[in-house]
């Protein structure tokens, strides 16, 4: 779609949400690393390219939590379980005692050095304020995020963070999406996400009525704060 359609197409949002993880943060090393790393406090020696392996398909193959009405009672803590244990097993790997590992592993996830910030996350953020957007962020995650953000600088730089372990859905489901609505107080049509997957970000935001922005593969964000600079230009009320 030629610049200026995709243009006229953000004139109406008022609001832009994001992805947390691989689109405005990401892990400094792969979590394998981290189960490795906490796994010989433990006593335990586990090779982290073996781990790798089982956790990329532990990821794939463990099911989400099914959607629920209201906040999970664990703050989906349960499902974080699960995949530890399930990568553990894949890796025919065992740690003892494994409650312990986990909450552990757990925690180290919150811990400074763990996650980054991603390239160009701080100069589109400032571009996307100084246009006089709402910002806001929509993750398949827990009540960890809000640590994480603070921990990052940015927690401020959102007026909601709306997380799947709160809303008791994750993406794709509209349920989530819908919940931007209902905070934000708009219509569908005001509002862009921003994500890196298609099948999550992508089609979730879509059936919810909502426009989507899916990253490239590097998370490249100079076409997105193109738009954004052209739609500020160009006087489009925004308020």
């Amino acid at each position: 779609m030629p610049i200026n359609r995709r243009i006229a197409a953000l004139s109406m949002i008022r609001t832009v949400t994001f992805d947390a993880a691989n689109t405005l943060i990401r892990l400094t090393s792969p979590a394998s690393q981290t189960y490795a790393e906490v796994a010989g406090r433990f006593g335990a020696v586990l090779d982290p390219a073996r781990l790798n392996r089982a956790f990329l398909r532990a990821w794939k193959e463990l099911p989400r939590l099914p959607d629920q009405s209201g906040p999970r009672a664990d703050d989906g803590r349960s499902w974080w379980r699960d995949l530890v244990a399930t990568t553990l097993s894949i890796a025919e790997y065992r740690v003892d005692p494994f409650p312990d590992y986990f909450e552990a592993v757990y925690e180290e996830f919150t811990r400074p050095g763990i996650w980054q910030l991603k390239p160009g996350v701080t100069e589109a953020l400032g571009t996307f304020r100084r246009a006089g957007f709402r910002l806001g962020v929509v993750s398949n995650f827990d009540r960890r995020l809000y640590l994480i953000f603070k921990t990052l600088g940015i927690l401020d730089q959102f007026e909601h963070v709306i997380i799947s372990s709160e809303v008791g859905a994750d993406k794709p489901s509209p349920r989530i999406f819908g919940e931007v609505l209902l905070r934000f107080q708009i219509h569908p049509n005001e509002v862009l996400h921003v994500g890196d997957e298609e099948e999550i970000d992508g089609i979730g935001a879509r059936s919810a009525g909502i426009s989507a922005f899916i990253l490239g593969k590097d998370g490249d964000w100079k076409e997105l704060v193109l738009k954004v600079s052209l739609l500020a230009e160009s006087g489009s009320d925004l308020g």
